[in-house]
């Protein structure tokens, strides 16, 4: 009992290990007058009818762009309503005389596509015309319940920085001299001179170092040097005498004193002084002796002292986290992708026609991803390729699925879900086709037949999402008409005269629409924007071979080419290589 309730419940929320088609959803309005439709009951039949063709109308609109008002779609109308009878729920409301009806249709995609062409509303033909060319990629991991913002690993380095330093320097120096001289003579006349003369200057600076060297020096130089000379001369009446006297004396000294000190201190100082003297004296007598002196000293006196001291405090914190990995899934190679398997299964289901990719994408040996796809720009160079002989696919979809197991459910069986995001282009025109994602849940007895009943899931919702659509542009290609673009194209210039007959003829092909001149026509490009229905391909070719093999034609070397719904008419033969 227990387990028949887990399963309704799945069925409930989707999840279920058998995958369906999606369901198509719309609602129906309708009102009439009761005194009118001439009781309740008949007014509840009536309008009841009325809400629930207005339902279905409201599908074949948005899914199939039919014409609601044609005869053909008009009479299918009430068989489609018998048909999806029990996928109709209506509700009723009367407020005065007005009685009102909503219906919600619910129906499953494939079998309302499969009424549709059994009751001629959708062409029996319209998937040969969305032919989808689909290239996925699969990834596929294991799923967890780790917090990304939580880490799993913290590793921190530490380190503390208290070196110091010092360095101390001081230099010291001084010098000092003196010298002096005097000279005196026994003359009648007699002159000194003395003279005294000294200066010195000092300077001191420091500053904080991590090293104190201090020295100094000193030297005192003197000389001096002395003379003394004197005569004299005696006459009388005995006779006569002479005497001389010459004395000289002379000295130096030199002294040199050199020492160095170490000490430790933090300060800084500078200043310097300096200062002279200067005094002379001169003395004169008019006797016969004299004299004379000088005298000289000089000092000076320099120091320098340095102090530098460093002390570090740097504190290093490196730390390293390891987060949780949450994205493990791996890519499937070939043998193991299982969406592209189950897409050829499905897709005619939703009323497409596969094209196997066999080596589409193989460059170099091996198969490039969506994403290398991507990186290295290629999608324009597929695009064109996808329309080329052998693929003449109508749809290229770009689809990349992730997939993950979720371990074991309380009744024993095992969980996983995916999501695929997909792309897609009209190879005819590189228009953008359907994109999106697509989320799936399901179930299986194992990890390998839960992946299994999940691509079937993938598949079948994205056949479902890509055939809706495919089968939409056909049938309002088949009933409104289809664009396409015709060129008339010489190397030289189009003559006035082919230009004016072939817009003509392409106004009479059969099921044309609408023709529009492109405003951006040359004199060697002619353009037409032709909407049409039916064959109008084939039939423009016709046309081109008509004139091309006419009597006396000019046209004779003429070529057509077609590339999705561009078509050219090359009056000379060559057709430019972009058209």
């Amino acid at each position: 009992m227990k387990k028949t309730l887990l399963v309704s419940a799945l069925l409930a929320l989707g999840i279920v290990g058998t995958a369906h088609a999606e369901p198509l959803s719309a609602n129906g309005l309708h009102e009439v007058s009761i005194k009118a439709s001439g009781d309740v009951i008949n007014a509840r039949r009536i309008v009841r009818e009325r809400a629930e063709n207005d339902a279905v109308a409201s599908i074949l609109k948005t899914k199939l762009g039919a014409n609601v008002n044609e005869p053909k779609v008009q009479n299918a109308l009430v068989d489609l309503r018998k048909q999806l009878v029990d996928s109709m729920r209506t509700s009723f409301s009367a407020e005065g005389d007005v009685l009102t009806a909503k219906t919600v249709l619910t129906v499953d995609s494939v079998q309302f596509m499969e009424l549709t062409r059994s009751l001629g509303v959708a062409s029996q033909n319209a998937s040969e015309g969305a032919k989808v060319l689909f290239l996925i990629d699969e990834y596929y991991g294991v799923g967890t319940r780790l917090d990304p913002s939580q880490p799993l690993l913290t590793e921190i380095d530490y380190s503390h920085d208290k070196s110091s330093m010092s360095d101390r320097t001081a230099t010291s120096s001084g010098a000092k001299s003196a010298s002096s001289a005097s000279a005196s003579a026994a003359k009648s006349s007699f002159a000194a001179a003395a003279s005294d003369k000294s200066a010195y200057a000092a300077s001191s600076s420091s500053s904080a170092a991590g090293r104190d060297r201090a020295s100094f020096a000193g030297s005192d130089k003197q000389s001096f040097s002395g003379s003394d000379q004197g005569s004299a001369a005696y006459r009388d009446g005995y006779g006569a005498s002479a005497a001389a006297r010459n004395t000289q004396v002379a000295g130096a000294r030199d002294t040199k004193v050199a020492g160095a000190r170490d000490t430790q201190f933090a300060a800084a100082q500078k200043s310097s002084a300096a200062g002279s003297s200067s005094s002379s004296a001169a003395v004169a007598a008019s006797s016969a002796s004299a004299s004379a002196s000088k005298s000289s000293s000089a000092s000076s006196y320099a120091t320098r002292q340095n102090d530098v001291e460093r002390q570090n405090d740097v504190v290093n914190l490196k730390v390293r986290q390891v987060f949780a990995g949450i994205d493990n899934a791996k890519p499937a190679d070939d043998t193991s992708a299982l969406i592209s398997n189950k897409l050829q299964q499905v897709v005619k289901e939703f009323g497409l026609s596969f094209t196997d990719e066999r080596d589409f994408r193989v460059e170099g040996g091996r198969r490039l991803t969506v994403s290398e796809i991507e990186k290295q720009q290629k999608f324009g160079a597929y695009l064109a390729k996808a329309a080329q002989p052998g693929y003449r696919a109508k749809y290229l979809v770009y689809g990349k699925a992730v997939m993950q197991s979720e371990g074991e459910t309380s009744s024993g069986q095992v969980q996983c879900a995916g999501q695929l995001a997909l792309t897609s282009s009209d190879v005819d025109t590189g228009d953008g086709f359907v994109s999106g994602t697509i989320g799936k849940r399901a179930l299986g007895s194992s990890d390998q037949n839960c992946r299994s009943n999940l691509a079937e899931a993938l598949a079948r919702s994205l056949a479902d999402t890509v055939g809706t659509t495919a089968q939409r542009e056909v049938q309002m290609a088949q009933t409104r008409g289809r664009t396409y673009n015709v060129m008339l194209y010489s190397a030289l210039r189009v003559p006035a005269k082919l230009r004016r007959d072939f817009s003509a003829r392409l106004k009479e092909i059969n099921g044309v629409v609408d023709v529009g001149d492109d405003e951006n026509a040359t004199q060697e490009m002619r353009r037409w924007k032709v909407t049409a229905k039916g064959n109008f391909a084939e039939q423009v070719e016709d046309l081109i071979d008509a004139v091309a093999e006419a009597d006396n034609s000019a046209y004779k070397n003429a070529t057509f080419a077609k590339r999705g719904n561009n078509m050219i008419f090359c009056i000379e033969g060559k057709c430019p290589e972009v058209f």
